[in-house]
């Protein structure tokens, strides 16, 4: 199962951010989640980003 649920839920809480609060949030919490929002989606291919192997994947082998 994939964690990125709860872990952005984890970040969201630590930042102090609730769907609830997003009028008042702090600008720079926002940005600081949306960051790692999208190095998380990057990491997972599913946005551009990055081209750096992280901690969500690994390189293959050559010839696959």
């Amino acid at each position: 199962m994939d964690d990125l649920p709860l872990e952005l839920a984890r970040q969201a809480r630590a930042l102090r951010l609730s769907a609830r609060n997003l009028d008042e949030a702090d600008p720079q919490a926002l940005y600081a989640f949306a960051r790692e929002v999208l190095l998380a989606l990057a990491a997972r291919g599913l946005v551009a980003g990055e081209e750096t192997v992280d901690c969500y994947a690994a390189p293959r082998f050559p010839g696959h």
